[in-house]
């Protein structure tokens, strides 16, 4: 009984485990939209898989002109760059890159920043967004 018990215990015939939930890798992930919620405001992103990225002032506007702001994103791991190519945070710059540490889920995407000289953009540290689509 008892080397019946010890070879159970080491081939695993006791209770079966659920098989643990793969995360899809960060950079399928951050492809979506996702909007702030509450006191936070309403403005939403939208990421695209050509590593652009659109903000506009509500999730209702992104298929509308001109938007908050336009430019390009690249992950790497858990970080974020950011590089405004038009509208917010350029002033008349062409490009200006910011880095956040991001958690990205299927419900949304947290923002820590790491390097951000524009304020309007920075407002965005610790907070969550919420996936639309």
């Amino acid at each position: 009984m008892r080397t019946l018990l010890v070879a159970c215990l080491l081939l695993g015939c006791g209770p079966s485990r659920p098989a643990p939930v793969l995360k899809k890798p960060n950079d399928e992930l951050i492809l979506g939209d996702f909007t702030r919620r509450g006191p936070d405001g309403t403005a939403a992103i939208r990421f695209t898989g050509d590593h652009a990225y659109r903000v506009v002032k509500d999730k209702t506007m992104f298929d509308r002109e001109p938007p908050v702001g336009t430019g390009t994103w690249k992950l790497e791991g858990d970080r974020l760059v950011l590089t405004a190519q038009k509208g917010m945070c350029t002033d008349g710059r062409a490009e200006r890159e910011a880095t956040y540490q991001v958690v990205i889920s299927k419900i949304g995407i947290r923002f820590t920043k790491v390097g951000d000289d524009c304020s309007r953009r920075a407002t965005m540290d610790g907070q969550t967004w919420w996936r639309i689509q």
